[in-house]
Parts: structure tokens; sequence; C-alpha cells
């Protein structure tokens, strides 16, 4: 009987006769690999493979110039002994007739092996030959918190349009759009502490003049109204935003919610414009209405199934959280 291992950083020993050690110890090396001749078979379990398949006599069990340590073996054959050095633990008691030698479930390497025929079952003090080592406990990981803090404050939502009024049409309608830009928005201003009051929540219709009187009423902080630019033009693109002329607190929300989707979408910039809009106009708090695309664009209805609601809704985030911050 007589066996060889592949050693890290050295490569594959000489043959060695039973009763010798084939490995090393105290220099933190791991066999990779193993052959064996005079036994039955033999396998080994490997880092992050487990338990190989068995291999018969003079066929390597293991891996080499994959970098994976040995961390146990088990052999069988006629009165075969052996034993291994682990690391962590030094010499383990000796193993016969397919029981485990090494360690399990540890992450210790192999680091040298020995093998001896006897009739007799040998021992080693109060050695354990073989041990699954039971991995610690990983406690729970609490999911970071989204950044940017809105506690206490109220942001009314509008999707504009909706029911039989479905705004501009092209691929996609823009009341659909409004919405579910809307919804996703809410997602994250409630994510970060905010109170989220909707004009609308379903495909209706609400009045005009019920949209900014919702927010007056729910003593709402911000009036964000969501919609979508039409034209004529099916080449038409860009990004806009409308504010209350002469609202210095809306031009700011405006400004910073407009930067926030040039950034995140990267469209045409279509500026800030001031007019009397119902929507800004009668609203008793800051307020901006983002056009962020247009519905009557096939590239920007493209856009906006393929990630571009998501973009659209973290950049109008990113400009409450701005000017709350």
């Amino acid at each position: 009987m007589r066996y060889k291992v592949h050693i890290q950083n050295k490569g594959w020993t000489d043959w060695v006769e039973e009763g010798r050690r084939a490995g090393t110890s105290g220099e933190s090396l791991r066999l990779e690999a193993i052959i064996i001749e005079g036994v039955d078979s033999y396998r080994a379990h490997i880092q992050d493979k487990d338990w190989s398949g068995w291999v018969k006599a003079g066929e390597v069990a293991g891996t080499v110039g994959e970098g994976k340590r040995i961390e146990a073996i088990e052999i069988n054959g006629k009165d075969v002994n052996y034993r291994v050095h682990a690391e962590n633990f030094g010499w383990l008691d000796w193993a016969r007739n397919g029981e485990m030698a090494g360690t399990t479930s540890g992450g210790l390497r192999v680091e040298a092996i020995q093998l001896i025929e006897s009739a007799e079952p040998l021992s080693v003090d109060d050695a354990r030959a073989g041990v699954n080592i039971e991995p610690k406990p990983i406690p729970p990981v609490e999911p970071a918190k989204p950044a940017g803090n809105l506690s206490g404050k109220i942001i009314c939502i509008n999707p504009g349009h909706g029911g039989s009024d479905p705004g501009a049409c092209g691929d996609l309608r823009e009341s659909d759009m409004n919405l579910t830009v809307a919804m996703r928005l809410g997602q994250l201003l409630t994510e970060r502490g905010g109170n989220v009051v909707y004009t609308r929540t379903t495909d209706v219709r609400v009045p005009l003049s019920d949209r900014p009187a919702i927010a007056n009423v729910s003593g709402a902080d911000l009036f964000i109204s969501i919609h979508h630019n039409g034209a004529n033009d099916p080449n038409a693109s860009g990004t806009c935003a409308i504010c209350y002329p002469g609202s210095e607190n809306g031009y700011r929300l405006a400004t910073l919610c407009l930067n926030g989707l040039y950034n995140r979408l990267g469209l045409q910039q279509r500026g800030l414009i001031q007019r009397d809009d119902s929507d800004v106009t009668y609203s008793d708090m800051p307020a901006v209405i983002t056009e962020a695309s247009f519905a009557s664009s096939p590239a920007d209805c493209a856009l906006f199934n393929n990630g571009g609601a998501e973009l659209e809704a973290l950049g109008i985030l990113d400009g409450v959280l701005a000017y709350f911050g």
C-alpha cells in the first residue's frame, strides 16, 4: 500500500509507503488531491464541492489547479487504518472501513495523511477521527433603511387624468403611466417615513378642482402632480416641469424634481415652465407638475416599459429628498 498527495504550492509528492506521513504539518498548507494504491476505493470532501465520487485505487480524489482544500477523506479497504492532520486539531484518531477522517462544515484543511495496514483497529487516546463542525448561527441582519428621512412629512400625489380622460395617448395611455409612477413614488416615500395621500389609486377620473382640494384638506407639505406629455410629432421627446408663477418654494421644488428626472432619465431637457395651472394654482403648499416623457413617443414609451417608470419615480424622489434635505 502506498500513496502520494498534491500539496498547495508544492505539487505532487513522491510516493510514500504505509506508515509514513504524506503532506506537511506546521506549514499551513492544504492537501488538494490524493492517489492511493492497495485499497478498494476512497473519496474526498472538497472545499465548496462536498464529497467527491468514489474512485478506485490509483485514481485521483480531490482537485488539481483549482486551489481547493481537502477537508476529510473516507477509505474502503481490508485492514486499512488511516488518520489525518487537520487544521486547528492536529492529528485526529485513526479511522477504518469507510469512516470519515477529517472535518466537515468548518472550512478546515487536511494538511497530512497516514495509512497503516492492521487487522486490529488503531486508536490514540480519546481523539476523534472525524469531526462534523456545526456552523455558528448567523444572527439575522436588519435590512438597511432607505436613505432619507421624511418622518412627519405629508406628500399628496396626484396621478393626472384617469377614467374617461386617458390624457395623451400613443403606445401607452398617459393616465396609466401616471398611475404607475404615482404608486411607485408613494411606496418610495413611505419607505422613508413619509405619509402619502393619493388623489386616486385606480383608473377613475377625479374632477380638476378636487385634486388640489384633497391636498389642502390633508394638510400636505407638498403636492406632486404626475403627468406625461403628448404631441402630434411621434419624435417629440423630453422632460419638463410646471410650477406656479411667483411661488418661491414651488419653483425650488420643481427645479429639484426636474434635475432628478434629468439625471435619472437622460432625456431632452425641456426646462421649467411657470404658468397658471389648476394643480399648482389652487394648492396651499409648494406644488409641481412633472412631465417626465411623452406618451405619444414610441421611444419614450419603450423606455417607460423597460425601467423608465422606476427611474422616473426615483428622479422625483431625489427632488423631494433634496427639498427637505
